[in-house]
């Protein structure tokens, strides 16, 4: 029975990952949240605010994980919101603390980073590509994975694209958000103009489920779908998917957006993912997956 650790168990694809754990049996798993106790049940919830390094020694001392998923991190939706030094401090510092732990124990530490870390351009492959993080999430989240490969024994660490999918928690995502206003018949600006490999969140369960079976030696993946898709292109996909008026889809520009530095484009090579045996659905048959979660 492999003992399994999550952080950030409240957050978005947490609990899709809990699902799938939960579905392959023989796993022994553990979710930490801080502030939004999850409604998941088959898995062991501990509070803890990751930053109190003793409470999480603690917790490793008690659960001595194999496997180790550390999601939890401030997001781009929060970094408006939080002070640079808590940022740095969650993202980075806990993280470096996290890796530390997971040394000590010989787990496998499993990071999602993010593609934000890139340079804008096509085809960015993990180990050639130049980085440019240009918000403090994309600079926090890259020295994050330089702290994981400091003191990290083992590790993989995922450099996750634009996740969709209906949320499972208090969490709420652009996908979420953009469906709230379809439904209720209220005009939706969606860029035309910002291009990602948007990965599906039950894809990114599915594959982080696989990943420890698959470890061979440490690695940096990008963590992505095949298609390379604008937040208008997805808007749309989701109105013929579900029935919804395309005529409140209303074509913008990222330029509008102003509240932190956003990248045009970042294509994603899949390449070393499919290389690990990993594959993604179309976005097409990924709503259709979707259907089942539909709020109401």
């Amino acid at each position: 029975m492999k003992k399994i650790l999550i952080t950030g168990v409240s957050g978005y694809i947490a609990p899709y990952l809990c699902k799938a754990l939960l579905l392959t049996g023989g796993n022994k798993v553990t979710g930490v949240y801080n502030s939004n106790k999850p409604n998941i049940s088959g898995i062991d919830l501990i509070k803890c605010d990751l930053v109190n390094n003793d409470e999480l020694k603690k917790i490793f001392s008690e659960v001595k994980p194999d496997i180790v998923y550390h999601l939890a991190s401030v997001t781009p939706t929060r970094i408006t919101t939080q002070k640079e030094d808590y940022i740095n401090y969650f993202n980075a510092e806990v993280t470096g603390n996290i890796a530390k732990l997971c040394s000590n124990i010989k787990a496998l530490m499993i990071y999602t980073s993010t593609d934000l870390v890139y340079k804008a351009g096509n085809d960015l492959r993990e180990n050639t590509s130049p980085l440019e993080p240009l918000t403090i999430y994309a600079q926090t989240k890259l020295e994050g994975e330089r702290r994981v490969k400091e003191f990290a024994g083992k590790y993989l660490i995922l450099r996750t694209s634009l996740v969709y999918g209906f949320t499972l928690s208090s969490y709420t995502s652009f996908f979420d958000v953009a469906y709230k206003s379809l439904i209720e018949g209220k005009e939706l600006r969606a860029f035309t103009d910002q291009f990602r490999n948007a990965l599906y969140v039950e894809d990114a369960a599915d594959i982080l489920v696989k990943l420890p079976a698959k470890y061979k030696q440490n690695d940096v993946i990008n963590f992505c779908g095949n298609e390379y898709l604008s937040r208008y292109e997805m808007c749309i996909g989701m109105c013929e998917a579900f029935g919804l008026d395309k005529k409140f889809v209303i074509p913008a520009s990222c330029d509008e957006f102003t509240a932190y530095p956003t990248v045009k484009e970042l294509g994603l090579s899949s390449k070393k993912l499919h290389e690990y045996g990993l594959t993604t659905g179309s976005y097409t048959d990924n709503l259709e997956r979707a259907k089942k979660y539909l709020p109401g």
